[in-house]
């Protein structure tokens, strides 16, 4: 299967988004919980749809902007991403304005990587979302698979799946005994990719070594989507969840997907973050599988204020 994987990866040939976050997955009860905070350049426009894909109950956030999007499926597998292509950051917020003024540039920020989440999300196995995730390409026929850090996973099993543009993808399955596992926007196992240098390598490392450290111990899932939330640093750009900071790059929102249970929650950042809607698509009379919540969120000030 890894030579098959190897073969149909090609050297990216055009600029895509940069996807700069933090993601956990970590091992609650009998089961696991996937996170992310959503860091962008801009305030970001978010809806969740609930909807049917090739017959498949999904449930995921999508940026209307940009179409990036992630969540889960009706078999209780989740998908989160953390991207390694950081020579984009600071460009997107200015793109993404450039389109809301006038639609005939939304050409120029179009994220294919959004179709590719979806469509791994219509499988009903971990191997089956895996090789979707490492092979399709969707309507971008040049950009094969789905870069950065991406974190697969059902109530049982948690697949960290490494990948850029000019390297094979990586799959490393956790250990049952290990509890969580944290990407950043550095490269772990392809050292020389991702944020390599400055402070911005240092806000990649610290978020990840401030994320993993203080996820340890909770108990519950919403210990998680809360840890993500505190502020560990005086410095806002080097926090888990980033308030405004001199690079322009903070937290729009946050998703947590509990597999086990089978819920979607999205808390979207009051200042950075806007809910656009929740778009109910499944047909009448179709008994849903997977439960969404929308929680309201209260920013950091001076290392006070959590989130309700």
């Amino acid at each position: 299967m890894i030579d098959l994987i190897r073969k149909i990866i090609k050297e990216e040939t055009e600029p895509k988004l940069i996807k700069e976050c933090t993601i956990a997955a970590v091992r609650v009860g009998d089961g696991v919980v996937l996170a992310k905070n959503r860091d962008r350049g801009y305030k970001a426009k978010v809806e969740i749809v609930h909807e049917l894909i090739d017959g498949v109950e999904v449930v995921y956030w999508r940026d209307i902007d940009t179409d990036w999007s992630e969540g889960m499926n009706e078999y209780g597998i989740g998908i989160v991403n953390s991207s390694l292509l950081v020579n984009q950051d600071e460009k997107e917020g200015k793109e993404v304005q450039k389109k809301r003024n006038n639609d005939a540039t939304e050409t120029k920020i179009k994220s294919y990587d959004g179709e590719k989440i979806r469509k791994a999300l219509t499988y009903k196995t971990l191997p089956q979302v895996i090789k979707s995730i490492v092979g399709f390409s969707g309507k971008d026929k040049k950009d094969v698979g789905l870069k950065g850090e991406t974190f697969v996973s059902d109530s049982n099993s948690v697949y960290v799946i490494e990948m850029t543009s000019k390297h094979s993808p990586i799959i490393k399955k956790l250990k049952k005994e290990k509890k969580v596992i944290v990407r950043t926007n550095h490269g772990i196992y392809h050292k020389n990719v991702g944020y390599v240098k400055g402070e911005k390598k240092k806000s990649s490392h610290m978020r990840l070594d401030f994320a993993k450290k203080h996820l340890e111990d909770v108990k519950t899932d919403k210990e998680v989507i809360d840890r993500l939330k505190q502020k560990y640093d005086k410095d806002p750009f080097l926090n888990p969840y980033r308030t405004k900071n001199m690079y322009n790059m903070q937290t729009t929102g946050q998703i947590m997907l509990n597999l086990e249970k089978k819920e979607v929650t999205v808390r979207m950042d009051n200042e950075m973050g806007e809910m656009v809607g929740i778009k109910n698509k499944l047909p009448k009379g179709h008994s849903p599988k997977i439960k969404v919540k929308v929680e309201n969120e209260k920013t950091h000030h001076k290392g006070k204020k959590l989130p309700t």
